[in-house]
């Protein structure tokens, strides 16, 4: 499969996907979320092998995904408040699955019980929001507490600094809003939405992607911004 998921709030950054050979998938608008996440595809949906999680509200993403995974509907309705608007918003590396638990939909925690993935719990509701995934055991985050808990597990984590992202509506957005990691025949290939390059902490980024066997690609020259996330899949 060679879809991409994103907000259609950019039509920039699809334009270029779909330049790139991508097939786009727009998220849905949550009025009843806060303005800057109504339409964020990490709050939206969650991937696991051949099964997507969809809140149960994106009854048309939903239909979109149909014909390509086993799609199920989460649980619990979605919420306007933190906690209970995060109930998808988990950080998926190989077989680890990274978010608050108590706000993970149930569904999708019976479905890790039982496929045998690793859950680690986290403070930070947005989970998915905060992390750059790079490999199955590699990531980056400005998220102390998620820096933390990865590193006692023994992954490989770039901390870098706290903002540096834009967001509309908000002070700052975060690198795993900004970002998408694509995997296609053993390549993997990190996709920002904006310049990476104009993130102070470049240097050091790109070395730990070149580290990982990951390639770095920034859709525009525009600022790196945190449109919630590239779901490739």
């Amino acid at each position: 499969m060679n879809n991409v998921i994103l907000s259609g709030k950019y039509p920039q950054f699809a334009e270029r996907l779909r330049q790139l050979g991508y097939h786009v998938i727009y998220s849905e608008i949550l009025p009843n979320l806060i303005p800057y996440e109504q339409d964020h595809a990490d709050m939206q949906c969650l991937i696991l092998d051949d099964t997507a999680f969809i809140l149960r509200e994106c009854t048309r993403l939903a239909k979109d995904l149909t014909p390509y995974y086993n799609v199920v509907m989460t649980e619990e309705p979605v919420g306007g408040k933190y906690p209970a608007n995060v109930r998808l918003n988990a950080a998926v590396m190989g077989k680890t699955v990274i978010a608050r638990l108590d706000a993970l939909d149930n569904k999708v925690k019976q479905y890790c019980e039982t496929h045998g993935y690793q859950l680690v719990n986290v403070k930070q509701g947005y989970a998915k929001c905060s992390c750059a995934i790079v490999s199955d055991n590699a990531l980056i985050t400005a998220d102390n507490g998620i820096y933390h808990s990865l590193k006692e597990l023994n992954f490989d984590v770039l901390k870098i600094e706290q903002g540096r992202v834009k967001l509309d509506g908000a002070d700052y957005g975060f690198i795993g809003g900004a970002s998408g990691l694509d995997v296609h025949n053993g390549k993997r290939s990190l996709y920002s939405a904006g310049n990476i390059a104009g993130h102070p902490d470049y240097p050091r980024i790109k070395e730990f992607c070149l580290q990982h066997g990951t390639e770095l690609y920034s859709l525009t020259d525009s600022e790196l911004t945190d449109i919630g996330g590239l779901l490739f899949c």
